[in-house]
């Protein structure tokens, strides 16, 4: 189990719009990944944060998360 401050969140808010919260705090329905590059492309490609957050994932977010995914990777060498 991952500390989750280890840990990226998506939110989809109450008006249905999905973010990357990287505050932890935001209010709505939220999914945890945790910051690997494979743990996200697994998510990504079996459409589970789809299901998660119930909705479907704009290609933005996807993008941003990746960002973060290298950065994260970038920051445990």
């Amino acid at each position: 189990m991952s500390d989750k401050g280890a840990l990226l969140r998506v939110t989809r808010t109450t008006q249905g719009k999905v973010l990357v919260d990287t505050t932890g705090k935001l209010p709505g329905r939220g999914a945890y990944l945790c910051g690997k590059k494979k743990c996200l492309e697994t998510a990504i490609k079996h459409r589970k944060l789809n299901r998660a957050l119930r909705c479907e994932i704009p290609e933005e977010i996807v993008s941003q998360l990746q960002r973060l995914a290298d950065d994260m990777c970038d920051n445990d060498r």
